[in-house]
């Protein structure tokens, strides 16, 4: 309904209620009327009454009040009419008619208590008024009652009855009623039409105003409102048209030129531009509060925890991995994973060849295409997203989200491009701390062996030894020499030195694991820390090491041999709850097993040590 409608609807409903009131208080007003001018017949004929029987009365005519009365009742509207006589006025005067009797209850109430009833009577055919009216006694008459009546002053002496036909005072009433009626209808459908008319020109503008902005307001900037009727409209909707094309302008740009800033998401869940530049700009707020943090951040961990909570808490990604992979290894490694959730993707090893993601560089969605990743299995989950991004040559990153039903599926595809855009204000940071990285474990390496070198032991005990102990783990830390090296770089020169020490590290490498970390302490030692270890593995990988060295044949200069190393190794905080004392430990060790014959395995023991240092051990 519109607003024409509306309003005129309101004023006519106002307008018909007031007339409703009017008819009803002139028509309560009329049936009043006539009772009261019934009322007033019947007090003039009680006096007339009053006034004959006295008369009669005193000339001694009361035998003929009876003719009299009857002659009243021949009047017009007058149905009925009697008089009645107090018991008093019985005793006193014991003639009496039999129509002086009272009728009724009313007649006796009237006498016992000397107040006048009125009765009305209405049905549809019929309208009657009954009045019964009190005479009663009192000096100031003329003549004066008390004179002949043995009565006291005000004491009732009798009553009249009368009945009145009120029908042609009802029916003139209703009349009346009619033509009221009649005559405020016709005001009313003037009433009505004329403000129609009237405010049509408001209306009319109001409702294309309304309709526009509710357009607006849904996110169709391009409507336009039509010229108004009234020259006050004209004004206002040009204003109103301007302000929606400078909005349209403005934010047609933001999007335009923002959306790409962010890699807006894979599709607008809301077609107002209004709405999408909020997001945008809450985006850009979002994406630069997170760069400022993290260009302040000392490591490449900290700036790897940024951007987890970044998919956890802004961008509402519940299930996701993120893998390191390094291009020069082909290898990867896992930086992030949601607990108690497996990975769909189990590849550690040739990562350009066996990730799709990588090899295309493309997002891979399992949604596209049936088994679109023949490596990939998703046992607890439905489906899988996996987002590339390059840092550099040596370094990439894959971003592995799981879901688990289509809304979870919508909303990551959603959020794609804007978790592109956190990558890439990462990416220059990033690089920043992995280039620091490079730079540091290059100065930690052993440039001959690959291995770590002597520096790396001060940075594990000063930064990862705390932490570790926070954990309560254990160390096996063992020492190992070449036996008789110096020999070898007499004899045949420090290249074939350098290629037996190399040969030495490959071997080692090839028998530790991710718990274990070998370091070049010196010339032909190195030092292995083993993580967490027994009596049985720490020995294990000893002897291991030691048998699979002494295996190698080298050939120099026309001569084959082979080499044999010493190993000696203790347990921190088993043998001493001293980092730096467990290694000079194991160096004891070693130098009981070059002691005793070389090219063997010797576990520290307290009675390596000289009386002096048994003493403080």
């Amino acid at each position: 309904m519109n607003s024409n409608k509306k309003i005129t609807l309101i004023i006519f409903s106002m307008v018909s209620l007031l007339t409703l009131i009017i008819v009803a208080l002139v028509a309560i007003g009329s049936r009043e009327t006539g009772y009261e001018s019934a009322k007033k017949r019947a007090y003039l004929t009680a006096d007339i009454v009053k006034n004959a029987l006295t008369s009669h009365m005193v000339n001694g005519n009361m035998h003929q009040r009876d003719v009299f009365l009857s002659s009243l009742e021949q009047m017009q509207e007058v149905n009925e009419l009697w008089v009645v006589r107090s018991p008093k006025v019985n005793e006193q005067f014991s003639t009496h008619s039999p129509n002086e009797i009272p009728r009724d209850d009313i007649d006796k109430k009237v006498l016992q208590t000397g107040k006048e009833e009125v009765v009305v009577k209405e049905t549809i055919q019929k309208a009657s008024l009954r009045i019964t009216i009190p005479y009663t006694a009192s000096s100031l008459d003329k003549p004066n009652c008390l004179g002949c009546h043995n009565a006291k002053e005000g004491e009732v002496l009798g009553a009249i009855s009368i009945k009145f036909d009120i029908q042609e005072d009802r029916l003139s009433s209703i009349a009346i009623l009619l033509n009221i009626i009649a005559t405020v209808v016709l005001f009313l459908i003037f009433i009505l039409i004329f403000i129609s008319r009237k405010i049509k020109p408001y209306t009319s503008s109001f409702d294309s105003i309304t309709e526009v902005l509710k357009q607006v307001h849904d996110g169709d900037y391009s409507v336009r409102v039509q010229d108004g009727i009234l020259k006050e409209d004209k004004e206002a909707f040009m204003w109103l048209n301007e302000i929606i094309e400078k909005l349209e302008t403005v934010l047609t740009g933001i999007e335009k030129n923002l959306t790409a800033f962010v890699h807006n998401r894979a599709s607008n869940v809301n077609n107002d531009k209004l709405l999408t530049a909020k997001e945008i700009i809450e985006d850009i707020s979002e994406i630069y509060n997170y760069k400022k943090t993290i260009e302040t951040d000392l490591s490449k961990d900290d700036i790897y925890y940024r951007l987890i909570q970044v998919f956890n808490e802004k961008l509402k990604i519940k299930s996701f991995y993120i893998f390191e992979n390094d291009l020069q290894k082909n290898e990867r490694k896992v930086i992030y994973a949601p607990q108690g959730i497996q990975s769909s993707c189990k590849i550690k090893k040739d990562i350009k060849e066996l990730c799709r993601a990588e090899r295309t560089n493309n997002v891979i969605s399992s949604e596209t295409f049936p088994e679109i990743c023949r490596v990939a299995a998703c046992d607890e989950c439905s489906d899988y997203t996996c987002i590339p991004f390059t840092i550099n040559d040596q370094k990439s990153i894959t971003i592995h989200i799981l879901c688990d039903d289509k809304t979870c599926l919508d909303h990551n595809k959603y959020q794609i491009g804007i978790i592109k855009k956190y990558l890439e204000e990462t990416k220059p940071i990033l690089e920043s701390r992995m280039l620091m990285d490079v730079l540091r474990e290059r100065n930690l390496l052993d440039g001959l062996t690959g291995l770590y070198n002597r520096k790396y032991i001060d940075e594990f005990v000063d930064k990862i030894m705390p932490k570790e102990l926070a954990l309560e783990s254990t160390f096996a830390v063992m020492f190992l020499d070449i036996d008789y090296f110096k020999m070898v770089n007499d004899t045949y020169g420090h290249d074939a030195g350098d290629a037996i020490l190399q040969k030495l590290a490959k071997t080692m490498q090839e028998n530790i694991t991710n718990n274990e970390f070998i370091v070049r302490f010196g010339g032909e030692e190195f030092l292995i820390v083993m993580k967490n270890p027994t009596e049985d593995s720490a020995k294990e990988l000893a002897e291991k090491i030691n048998k699979e060295f002494s295996k190698i044949v080298f050939n120099f200069n026309n001569e084959s041999f082979s080499k044999t190393v010493s190993i000696g190794y203790a347990f921190f905080p088993t043998d001493t709850d001293q980092f730096w004392k467990c290694i000079k430990y194991a160096d004891l060790s070693l130098y009981e097993a070059k002691e005793t014959g070389r090219n063997k395995v010797i576990r520290f023991n307290k009675d390596i040590l000289k009386n002096g240092e048994k003493d403080e051990y």
